[in-house]
């Protein structure tokens, strides 16, 4: 791993609350009277703030994508899926007629099922080109190279592995995915490289395997007990259904409530030392290395603050939260060495026309 001596803050944030709150309430009211369609037009002002709100050698970064591509980047990714579930339900239809097989005719189905996990997958990789090229700093852009099937494709088998594997292999199919990304991706004429190694993470990520397996136990056994007792309550008491349903609604609830808080303070510790490791093993060409000093208590007070703004906000206090991812990047990420923007020469590599509509279709987006 690389040393973080004499690195540098990598990116200097400087937006205000008060910006992206007007932003925020302007792109809320848009989305209402459009019935939602205005928010790629949201995201993309959201990205355009906080672009040019981060410099890096005191020059400021430009968002150049808009809300109409990601737009019609959504529209194809609805014609894409619904084309394939169309296609898989009446192939599976025929063959069930032709065959008499309802294990044959189920099979279009399952290749359906396994198609969207790898276009979800796949999308992540969609979206990072789409974003490296719609980003600029001194006139020049990203780029990336590959293929978002393939990726996907690859995403899925690391996953098979993993169940496999009992979950063992996860740091390795992350290193291994992680490398993919950054490999393809390119920043004007120059390339990222990535040399991180699984086995550093790997003896971290058993403990807190192990770690989050005994807490799901405790849990289990604490709130079994729990509902039988109040069973054996309910037998006893007439009319004590209700009351009962309630109860192990409530228990229910509590239940994923801990587990999912506590799956979080444990796993900090290994994801504050693989986003160590990642960035302190890439690198930009020859000129920039890049490092990161997050801790387990930064990165811990960021999530469990940031959960408990937007559960005590109803979503209000979004861009609080946004502002408060800005502050730690710009905080935690580092860099050395110098790039001379007069000899980087601009990206050569094909930029997508749309943006990242399955992302948006699949999965939330991110953060903005």
């Amino acid at each position: 791993m690389n040393s973080l001596d004499e690195k540098r803050p990598l990116l200097i944030y400087d937006g205000t609350l008060g910006d992206l709150y007007g932003i925020f309430f302007r792109n809320l009211l848009l989305q209402i009277v459009t019935l939602g369609i205005y928010r790629f037009w949201a995201t993309t002002n959201n990205r355009r703030y906080i672009w040019s709100h981060m410099r890096f050698q005191d020059e400021r970064f430009e968002y150049t994508g808009t809300g109409g591509e990601l737009f019609k980047g959504f529209l194809l990714a609805i014609v894409a899926v619904l084309s394939a579930t169309f296609a898989a339900g009446a192939l599976s239809v025929v063959l069930r007629t032709l065959t008499k097989s309802a294990a044959l005719g189920a099979l279009p189905m399952i290749v359906l099922y396994l198609l969207i996990v790898v276009l979800a997958a796949g999308a992540f990789f969609g979206a990072q080109r789409y974003r490296l090229s719609r980003t600029q700093w001194c006139g020049i852009r990203g780029g990336m190279t590959g293929s978002a099937l393939g990726y996907g494709v690859r995403a899925l088998f690391y996953a098979l592995l993993c169940v496999l594997t009992l979950g063992q292999m996860t740091p390795w199919a992350s290193m291994r995915l992680t490398e993919c990304r950054i490999y393809a991706s390119s920043f004007g004429s120059l390339a990222f490289r990535f040399k991180g190694r699984a086995r550093v993470v790997y003896g971290l990520f058993f403990v807190t395997f192990v770690g989050v397996v005994v807490l799901f136990a405790v849990l289990f056994m604490v709130f079994l007990k729990s509902t039988l007792a109040s069973m054996h309550l309910g037998d006893h008491v007439a009319g004590a259904g209700m009351a009962l349903s309630l109860t192990a609604l409530g228990s229910l609830f509590l239940f994923y409530a801990l587990f999912f808080i506590g799956t979080m303070l444990i796993r900090g510790f290994y994801v504050a030392a693989l986003t160590r490791h990642v960035m302190g093993n890439t690198s930009l060409g020859s000129q920039l290395h890049f490092g990161s000093n997050v801790s387990v208590s930064r990165l811990l007070g960021l999530q469990c603050g940031n959960l408990a703004i937007v559960v005590f906000t109803l979503g209000f206090g979004m861009p609080i939260v946004l502002h408060r991812l800005m502050r730690f990047a710009a905080d935690t990420f580092q860099v050395s060495g110098y790039i001379d923007p007069r000899m980087l020469g601009q990206s050569t590599v094909a930029a997508p026309l749309t943006g990242e509509g399955m992302l948006n279709l699949l999965d939330h987006g991110g953060a903005f």
